[in-house]
């Protein structure tokens, strides 16, 4: 599954341009929970995922998480990072296993200088991504977890290519800053209903039109963010 056609930012570049870059990718598995970057890192590697998904989350106090946005092969993982030339106060942690296409600061730097279509590519996810996190922190605050469950749910289906979602209820309790107890009620009222089927720590979605009709507003807005 790691093929460079898979991540939608690499699969737009010209033939040329792309034949040119390409020299400086390399394959880097995404394996469950890896840190890809810490939080108020430097990032000498960055992250084209062709496979999986990786958590941006926001760390409180060095314990407390929410996450804050989700990443896919419709994106790159460092972002905000290379953009910024500095640090950002996210974590970066994949959520779903895969694979990534990397490349080093420096050669991703070169081809961005040239002006060509990938910083045309990057410079339009950058702003998808900061929509979609700024979307999500409202959600955050202002909407139930019943809702943002679905919510998470469905982006996170959306940029899998697996039928089966890999999660524990106390990662997913993590990840949406709220306690377990609470996690553990909603998913099972959801697998009462027959929206989804949750068995040691994997997911299937079962219905995914009720789940679009438990989730807020949010979901829609950052899916119309999600392609390039």
């Amino acid at each position: 599954m790691n093929n460079f056609q898979n991540n939608l930012i690499l699969s737009a570049l010209p033939e040329r341009e792309y034949q040119r870059f390409s020299a400086y990718l390399e394959p880097v598995q995404l394996p469950l929970n890896k840190i890809l970057f810490q939080s108020n890192q430097q990032g000498e590697l960055f992250y084209f995922p062709t496979q999986g998904v990786v958590s941006l989350v926001s760390v409180l106090d060095g314990s407390s998480t929410t996450e804050i946005g989700l990443i896919g092969r419709e994106g790159m993982v460092g972002t905000l990072r290379f953009l910024g030339k500095g640090t950002s106060n996210s974590q970066s942690i994949v959520q779903s296993p895969g694979w990534a296409m990397g490349v080093e600061v420096d050669a991703l730097q070169a081809e961005y200088d040239r002006g060509e279509m990938l910083q045309k590519l990057m410079l339009r996810y950058a702003l998808k991504l900061f929509n979609q996190v700024s979307q999500c922190s409202a959600c955050n605050n202002h909407h139930t977890v019943q809702q943002r469950i679905a919510r998470w749910l469905l982006m996170l289906d959306d940029r899998s290519d697996q039928t089966t979602l890999f999660m524990t209820q106390q990662l997913l309790a993590r990840m949406l800053g709220v306690r377990r107890t609470g996690v553990t009620e909603i998913a099972k009222e959801f697998q009462r209903q027959g929206i989804i089927d949750y068995r040691r720590g994997k997911i299937e979605i079962l219905d995914r039109q009720a789940l679009e009709t438990i989730a807020c507003e949010c979901y829609q807005v950052v899916k119309d963010w999600s392609s390039v």
